[in-house]
C-alpha cells in the first residue's frame, strides 16, 4: 500500500517542521506538509539555512496495513540551536482516544495530578476511602481536563520501545508508529500535543531531542530543560526512520496484541550474550544472601544490607518473604533452615485482621508509610495492601516448596493458622468493599484507599490457597476478583498503584501482578477465559520491557560494561528508570502462558527478561560501579537501569549503589525457569541460560548438543516434553523434576533425545 493511502486511512497529515530555539526556549517553527507530487519538501531554517526533506517509503510486509518511512533532510546555510521534527497531524480526535507510549504514558495518563514532593505519600492528601479517586504525581501526561494546554515530551530514553500508538474507539482503528533512539545529533524527542478543544492532535519526533521549557525530574514536569537545539552547517544531514502499522481495532487490549507483534519490526530481535549461567548466578547470591542478609538477632533474610529502615525487613514487594522461598526450593541445607526461619518469623508481626506491618527495624514494627514528615497522618496504621497480597500467594509457594524438600514432614501448624488468618482477612476486604484497595489499616482492616490494581496478586493468593486446601470459596472468591481486576483494569489497558510510593500511577509491577494471577486461575480451574485474560495481560505487560539494546554514553557506567538492556522492565511512570527484571517474580508465567497457548512472543519475551538478568549482578572478576564512585560489592545487584534522565542526564547508564529486590527476581529466574526447553516432537528449542544448543544426529539417534561458552561451570536446568504435554499446567515447584546438566567451561556435552 502507497504511503498516502495508508496515511488517508488513519486520517492523518504528514508533515515536517523547524524550530529554533534560544537554549530550551522555542523563538521560531516553519511548517511545511508533505505532498506525494513533490519529489523533495523545501522548508525555510531560520534566517540564513533551508532544509531540503526526502521522504522514501516501501510496502512492509504484515497483515496489517504497514511501511517503511525513511525521511532525510538536507542543510544548506547555516542554523543556530534548531531542531528538526517530523510530524503526524491527526485531523479525527477525541478526549477517549487511548494513547500509548510504552513504559511512559496509558491512556495518555489522563488522571487528577497531586504536586508532592518523593516520597508522595497518601498520608498527605485528604482524598480517603474505598472511593478514592484515582490520583497520580506530576508526571508527563495529557489533561484530564477538557479546557487548557495538553502535551507530553519526552525522550526516547523514556519509552521501553521508542514509539507511540493510539486507539480510536469512535472509529475502531488503531496506529503505531516506532522509530529509532537516535538519529546522528543523539536521543531523539517524542512528542504529543492536543488542541485546545481536544478535536485533533499532533504526534511528533524532534532531531536533536528537544523539551521544550521544561522537563520530568522525580514527580515534576516543571524542571528546567536542558536540551539545546544543533548547529547545522552547510552538507549536514539528519535521517528518522519509521513504521507505521494501521489496523481494524475494537479494544484497547487489540492496540497491545499488535504492539506486542511488531514491536521489535525495526530494530530487530536483540542478539544476546553469554556472560554468567544461571547457577553460577545463583550460587554467588545464596553465598551473598546468608553472609550479608541473613539477620541472626531476629531469625529473617533482609531485604537489603544497608543498617537503614526500608533496606532492613519489607514483606512482599521488595523480596521478603520471596528470597526464602527461593531459598526454601532450592537452597543448601543452611539455606533452608534459615528460609524457615523467615516464614516463622514474618508471622511474628501479624495483625488480628489477618495482615501485616510492612517494615521491621531493629527490633520495632512500622506501617508502610514513607514519609518522615512529624505532621504525617498516623503512619504507623498505613499498610500496602500490595504486600499482604504478595505474602499471601508465596506463603503457599513456602508450602509446596516445603512439600518437594521434606515431603514426609508436616507443616508448621503456625504457618497453617497463619495462612488462613490472612487468607480470610483478604475474604472480609472482598465481602465489605468488593474490591482490595491500594492501603488499608493493618490493624483493623479497614480500606483507608481504595482503587488501583495494586492487590492484584491477592487473586492468586486465594486461588492457590484455594486450590491447596480444596476449599472453594477462596477460589470462588478469587475468580470474582478476577472477574473485577480485568474489567476494571486489563480491559481498560491502565494498571495502577503496585509500588506504594507512586500513588496510583500506571506501573509495571501491577501488569505482572495481573498476569501472574490469571494464570493461577487458568491452572487451578482449567477455564479457558483465564487464558484469553492471561494473554491480554501478558501483551500489556510486555510492553513495559525495554525492546531493544538502548545506545550508553562510552564514558557511562554500562556504556563500558557494554550493558544490553533488552529484556529489562520499565518501573512506571513515575519512576522512569527501567530494572533488570520483573518487580518481583521470575517470569515464569509467561513460560506457562506459552505451553497453553502456544504463543512463542511469551517464550521470546521471558528469554530476553531472563538470559539478560545476571549481566546486571557486580562480580569480584567484574565489578560494577556504584554512582558514588564505589565498586558494588560481589552479589550486589541493582535496581536502576537509567535510560532516562528523570534522575539528571549525568546519572543515564549510572547504578544506584544499593542491593536491591532484583537480586530475587534473579534468584527465581533460576528457581522456576528452564535453562532449556525441548519438545522433542516438535523440534522446538529454547535456551533461556548462557549455553549454547543445537540438534544433531549420531548413527540414526537425535541428541541435544550443549556447550558452555562462559568461563563458569553450570548446571543448567533441562525441561523437556512431547508438544502434546504442554497443555497440562505447570503449576508450582515444577523445576525440581527438570533434569539437571551439569557441563564445564568450554565443555561440549550431548544429551540424547526420546526416541519418538
Amino acid at each position: 500500500m502507497k504511503l498516502e493511502t495508508l496515511l488517508e486511512i488513519a486520517g492523518v497529515k504528514l508533515a515536517f517542521s523547524s524550530h529554533k530555539f534560544m537554549n530550551a526556549a522555542p523563538l521560531l517553527e516553519s511548517r511545511a506538509a508533505w505532498s506525494v507530487v513533490m519529489k523533495d519538501t523545501i522548508l525555510a531554517s531560520g534566517e540564513n539555512g533551508e532544509w531540503r526533506i526526502s521522504v522514501d517509503s516501501a510496502e512492509l510486509s504484515s497483515p496489517y496495513h504497514a511501511a517503511d518511512i525513511e525521511v532525510e533532510w538536507q542543510h544548506s546555510g547555516y542554523s543556530q540551536q534548531t531542531a528538526v521534527e517530523v510530524r503526524l497531524e491527526f485531523a479525527h480526535w477525541t478526549p477517549s482516544t487511548y494513547v500509548l507510549v510504552p513504559g511512559a504514558v496509558y491512556g495518555g495518563n489522563r488522571f487528577e495530578a497531586r504536586e508532592l514532593s518523593y516520597p508522595p505519600c497518601w498520608s498527605k492528601l485528604s482524598e480517603r476511602g474505598p472511593d478514592t479517586p484515582a490520583l497520580i504525581t506530576d508526571v508527563p501526561r495529557l489533561s484530564s481536563s477538557s479546557q487548557g494546554p495538553s502535551v507530553i515530551q519526552l525522550l526516547t530514553g523514556d519509552a521501553a520501545t521508542p514509539a507511540v500508538g493510539q486507539y480510536d474507539p469512535e472509529r475502531s482503528l488503531g496506529f503505531l508508529i516506532l522509530t529509532r533512539q537516535q538519529t546522528e545529533f543523539g536521543d531523539t524527542s517524542i512528542h504529543v500535543e492536543e488542541t485546545v478543544d481536544r478535536k485533533s492532535a499532533v504526534v511528533s519526533f524532534r532531531a536533536p531531542g528537544m523539551r521544550a521549557g521544561t522537563k520530568y525530574d522525580m514527580c515534576t514536569t516543571e524542571a528546567p530543560s536542558p536540551d539545546r537545539g544543533a548547529d547545522f552547517r552547510e552538507g549536514d544531514r539528519v535521517r528518522f526512520h519509521f513504521q507505521v502499522f494501521v489496523f481494524p481495532c475494537l479494544s484497547v487490549s487489540g492496540l497491545f496484541r499488535v504492539f506486542a507483534e511488531v514491536r521489535q519490526s525495526l530494530t530487530g530481535i536483540p542478539e544476546l550474550r553469554e556472560i554468567l549461567p544461571f547457577s553460577a548466578a545463583w550460587a554467588i547470591q545464596e553465598e551473598k544472601y546468608n553472609k550479608l542478609n541473613w539477620n541472626g538477632v531476629y531469625g529473617y533474610y533482609s531485604v537489603g544490607t544497608v543498617d537503614m529502615k526500608h533496606q532492613d525487613w519489607q514483606l512482599g514487594w521488595v523480596g521478603g518473604g520471596m528470597s526464602s522461598y527461593a531459598l526454601l526450593l532450592e537452597g543448601n541445607g543452611e539455606s533452608l533452615s534459615r528460609a524457615q526461619h523467615t516464614v516463622d518469623f514474618i508471622f511474628s508481626g501479624q495483625t488480628d485482621a489477618g495482615f501485616f506491618p510492612g517494615v521491621f527495624y531493629n527490633g520495632h514494627w512500622y506501617g508502610d508509610e514513607f514519609s518522615e514528615d512529624p505532621g504525617r497522618d498516623a503512619p504507623e496504621q498505613w499498610h500496602i495492601v500490595r504486600k499482604s497480597a504478595d505474602a499471601l500467594y508465596f506463603l503457599v509457594k513456602h508450602f509446596l516448596a516445603l512439600n518437594k524438600r521434606q515431603p514426609d514432614a508436616p507443616l508448621p501448624e503456625r504457618w497453617l493458622v497463619g495462612t488462613k488468618k490472612l487468607a480470610d482477612g483478604f475474604l472480609r476486604l472482598w465481602n465489605s468493599y468488593g474490591q482490595f484497595g491500594q492501603w488499608l489499616h493493618a490493624e483493623t482492616g479497614e480500606m483507608l484507599v481504595g482503587g488501583s490494581a495494586g492487590g492484584a496478586m491477592a487473586i492468586g493468593g486465594l486461588a492457590l490457597y484455594g486450590w491447596y486446601l480444596k476449599e472453594q470459596t477462596y477460589l470462588a472468591t478469587a475468580c470474582e476478583a478476577g472477574e473485577y481486576y480485568y474489567r476494571k483494569y486489563t480491559q481498560k489497558g491502565i494498571t495502577t498503584g503496585g509500588p506504594g510510593e507512586i500513588l496510583q500511577c500506571p506501573d509495571s509491577e501491577s501488569a505482572f501482578a495481573l498476569l501472574e494471577s490469571y494464570m493461577v486461575l487458568y491452572e487451578t480451574t482449567g477455564e479457558q477465559k483465564w487464558l484469553r485474560r492471561a494473554e491480554e495481560a501478558a501483551q500489556q505487560a510486555i510492553s513495559w520491557c525495554v525492546s531493544y539494546h538502548f545506545i550508553f554514553s562510552e564514558n557511562s557506567t554500562f556504556g563500558r560494561l557494554d550493558i544490553q538492556t533488552a529484556g529489562s522492565v520499565i518501573a512506571n511512570v513515575q519512576n522512569k528508570h527501567s530494572a533488570p527484571g520483573i518487580c518481583t517474580l521470575s517470569g515464569d508465567s509467561l513460560f506457562k502462558l506459552f505451553r497453553a497457548s502456544g504463543n512463542p512472543l511469551y517464550l521470546q519475551q521471558l528469554r530476553e527478561t531472563a538470559h539478560q538478568l545476571p549481566q546486571y549482578l557486580s562480580r569480584e572478576d567484574r565489578p560494577i560501579r556504584g554512582w558514588n564512585g564505589e565498586d558494588l560489592p560481589h552479589g550486589y545487584m541493582s535496581e536502576r537501569v537509567n535510560m532516562s534522565d528523570w534522575e539528571g542526564g549525568d546519572l543515564v547508564g549510572e547504578v544506584l549503589p544499593l542491593s536491591c529486590w532484583c537480586e530475587v527476581s534473579n534468584m527465581l529466574t533460576y528457581v522456576e525457569v528452564p535453562g532449556i526447553y525441548v519438545q522433542p516432537d516438535t523440534g522446538l528449542l529454547w535456551v533461556a541460560d548462557h549455553v549454547e544448543c543445537s540438534f544433531h544426529e549420531e548413527r540414526g539417534r537425535k541428541y541435544l548438543t550443549i556447550f558452555n561458552p562462559t568461563s563458569y561451570p553450570a548446571s543448567v536446568k533441562l525441561f523437556m516434553e512431547l508438544s502434546t504435554e504442554a497443555a497440562n499446567p505447570l503449576g508450582q515447584c515444577a523445576s525440581t523434576d527438570w533434569l539437571r546438566v551439569r557441563i564445564r567451561p568450554g565443555e561440549v556435552l550431548k544429551v540424547p533425545l526420546p526416541l519418538s
